[in-house]
């Protein structure tokens, strides 16, 4: 059996003892374990709990050891429960032993050894407490000798009386062999071409596979859409994964759709680019999500005019006040419309800015500081004498710095680098355009050395230390009211896989 056979799937042989299992993750051996002297089912559960959405705020610390703590963790997760369910495992049944039950006593030499580390903890707790007295501390180690003892004695119990009385494998396996011998000797003595029936293996050793996670692959992964469809669902896609080469959100299946899911296959499932929605690429948008989380970011890009001193005008509630000017008719500021919230693009282009800084080695030294500036509305816009209309709901400015050094320590000048790496990530990955000459994309504002090359004021700065980014050339379809939401709810919508559920016949 190989995953070539088992699309999907992972496929792992187990030679380590139950004896070797079991020091190996004890609750203080597993911390002091180096990653290569994992067995293959650690090593396999380790990569699946540290690139899941366990670990996805811990990225930048040191990545923790597997333990059952962390994997009861990860088995509360739909996305990791599912990869979980795709390995494939081949190790000895728990029905298979010999007489002596060798592998099951292997067991009894680490009780020892675990009351040894308890003993430890103890002495460390009466030095603490400064328990000093001969009869106390001779009475904390006898309850631990006791209990111990009373430990062992169950394991005895439990070999003896549920786990020999259950070991049928070898008996069956054996008459198996014996059957099938006499049903060729008697019906095939030429020793034909007949093939003979499957046994059960002599040694024990059989391939785990869960079950629902088999139901699924019989059941095919089927085509939901491809280029050509039309369906909100699609639109929702177009959403989602608009920062994946820049898309949108139309309800039809594009060429540029194509090209965006392929983006996606290739750089965050990092599976065949094949351009087609399957329930694969459902599951990764929700894996996407969860994994990339923009609730902080989400409430620093509220307007601020509320907490602005000696404002003269009422404040309003984060989103503007629904207001179509700043009430000077003719003026510069004319058109300016107070959008109902920020446009959910702007969130999930920054989800995608997010991964490509964490799993491209060009930008891993970076990191998303804050948003900057999000909604300004003809409040906040007055009171600081602005004119852009931009954050009305259609723009995001942010704030990218050094990993390993302070916010206060950055110059001027190394944030401008920095930023200038963002913006070539939305220029590469999103297809975002300098300045608002495009129709339909995402645009940027100037830096001193990234700007449009033909066009605009050239390399005279808009926003160098920081980067704007904002969706001011989608067509007016694609900037109606809908699209501009308040809270981060409204921005991630409901998970795929239930709009996929809503579906007839799904």
């Amino acid at each position: 059996m190989t995953p070539w056979h088992w699309s999907g799937f992972n496929t792992i042989e187990e030679k380590a003892t139950v004896g070797e299992l079991s020091s190996k993750t004890g609750k203080n051996k597993v911390v002091s374990l180096d990653l290569e002297d994992y067995t293959p089912v650690m090593s396999a559960l380790h990569r699946i709990l540290t690139q899941s959405t366990l670990y996805s705020t811990q990225r930048k610390k040191p990545l923790p050891p597997f333990t059952y703590e962390y994997l009861k963790e990860g088995l509360r997760r739909s996305w990791t429960a599912e990869q979980i369910g795709h390995l494939l495992l081949k190790y000895e049944s728990e029905w298979y032993a010999d007489e002596a039950l060798s592998k099951w006593n292997e067991i009894d030499e680490l009780f020892e050894e675990e009351k040894q580390q308890q003993k430890d903890i103890i002495e460390k707790l009466l030095i603490e407490h400064n328990i000093t007295k001969p009869n106390e501390r001779e009475y904390a180690f006898e309850k631990l000798d006791e209990a111990h003892e009373n430990v062992k004695s169950n394991w005895q119990i439990e070999k003896e009386q549920r786990i020999k009385p259950s070991l049928w494998w070898k008996k069956v396996a054996e008459a198996q062999v014996t059957n099938n011998n006499q049903t060729t000797n008697a019906n095939t003595p030429n020793n034909s071409n007949t093939p003979k029936l499957t046994n059960l293996s002599s040694n024990g050793k059989v391939w785990f596979i869960h079950p629902v996670a088999m139901m699924g692959y019989f059941a095919g992964n089927e085509i939901l859409f491809q280029k050509g469809d039309k369906h909100e669902i699609i639109r929702e896609i177009n959403i989602r994964l608009a920062g994946f080469g820049g898309n949108v959100p139309t309800d039809e299946f594009t060429d540029r759709t194509e090209k965006m899911i392929k983006q996606f296959q290739h750089d965050y499932m990092e599976v065949e680019e094949t351009g087609v929605v399957d329930m694969d690429v459902i599951k990764a948008i929700d894996k996407f999500q969860e994994e990339y989380p923009i609730g902080t970011y989400f409430e620093q890009a509220k307007c601020p005019c509320s907490t602005l001193k000696n404002l003269k005008e009422t404040a309003c509630n984060g989103f503007g006040m629904g207001k179509k000017d700043n009430g000077k008719k003719g003026s510069q500021y004319a058109s300016g419309y107070e959008y109902p919230g920020i446009h959910r693009v702007l969130f999930w282009i920054l989800r995608t800015i997010i991964f490509y800084i964490e799993s491209d080695q060009r930008y891993s030294h970076l990191t998303l500081d804050s948003v900057s500036s999000g909604y300004r509305c003809w409040v906040n816009n007055n009171y600081r004498n602005r004119r852009s209309i931009n954050h009305m709901g259609k723009a995001l400015d942010i704030h990218i710095l050094l990993k390993t050094k302070s916010k206060a320590l950055h110059t001027n000048e190394e944030r401008i680098i920095y930023c200038d790496l963002v913006r070539d990530i939305l220029t590469e990955k999103t297809n975002a355009e300098y300045r608002w000459f495009h129709s339909n994309g995402v645009a940027l504002e100037n830096s001193y050395t990234r700007y449009h090359p033909t066009r605009g004021r050239d390399n005279n700065s808009i926003a160098s230390n920081w980067v704007h980014y904002d969706v001011r050339v989608f067509k007016k379809e694609f900037l109606a009211d809908h699209f501009f939401v308040q809270t981060v709810n409204e921005v991630n919508g409901k998970s795929m896989m239930k709009l996929i559920k809503n579906i007839e016949g799904h």
